[in-house]
């Protein structure tokens, strides 16, 4: 291995340069952005808008909440009110199931009292005991009948009531007893406060002046 020797008055050449890793094409550099600098960020949305955003959420929100609510009220008052209905049909369909029967016995019942008032007038002693077993079954055929709501119509000293009492005959009454019961000739006869029968019955009326001015 040689070791160059050099002159004093000799300088050794300067050694080049290193050049950069990285060249950087012509035009580039001004396209290229400092890395001190940091990109410019998005401006973020206003708080404003956001509380307004939350608030017309919320509003809608609550809307279809009490729009929801009202229709669940509303469909637990129609529930119960079908409820109730469906009850008070059953139970007048249960209290009024017997009314065709009744209806279809009133005759007969009639007819036995007919019976026991046409025994009364004969005073023999057998027509006393027909009539009085003619009473024992009136008895007890009414007796069953109230156990099931049935019950007659009163008539006895009241008021004519055309919702009750049918009149088949008027007659002449002092103006005291005007519009008043005279007599009743057929019972009438309600199962529950529901008219099955009307009572038949005569009802009084009062004279009146024609004139009564003297005109």
């Amino acid at each position: 291995m040689k070791i160059p020797i050099h002159n004093g008055d000799e300088q050794p050449e300067a050694a080049p340069e290193p050049r950069p890793t990285s060249e950087v094409s012509e035009g580039a550099s001004e396209a290229m952005v400092d890395p001190m600098v940091p990109p410019a960020a998005e401006e973020p949305a206003s708080a404003d808008v956001h509380v307004q955003d939350i608030e017309a959420a919320l509003a809608k929100k609550t809307e279809e909440y009490e729009a929801t609510q009202e229709q669940l009220l509303r469909l637990m008052a129609d529930f119960d009110n079908y409820r109730k209905r469906m009850t008070r049909q059953h139970e007048e369909a249960r209290q009024f199931a017997t009314a065709d029967l009744v209806l279809a016995l009133l005759p007969g019942l009639d007819n036995l009292e007919r019976a026991l008032n046409a025994a009364g007038q004969d005073v023999a002693p057998s027509s006393a005991v027909i009539a009085e077993g003619v009473r024992m079954v009136l008895r007890q055929l009414k007796e069953a009948l109230s156990k099931v709501g049935v019950r007659e119509v009163q008539t006895q000293g009241l008021a004519f009531d055309p919702t009750r009492h049918e009149a088949v005959d008027i007659v002449s009454v002092p103006a005291s007893d005007d519009g008043h019961i005279v007599a009743e000739v057929q019972h009438g006869y309600l199962l529950h406060e529901r008219l099955l029968r009307p009572a038949k019955v005569v009802v009084g009326r009062a004279e009146r002046d024609a004139n009564p001015e003297g005109a």
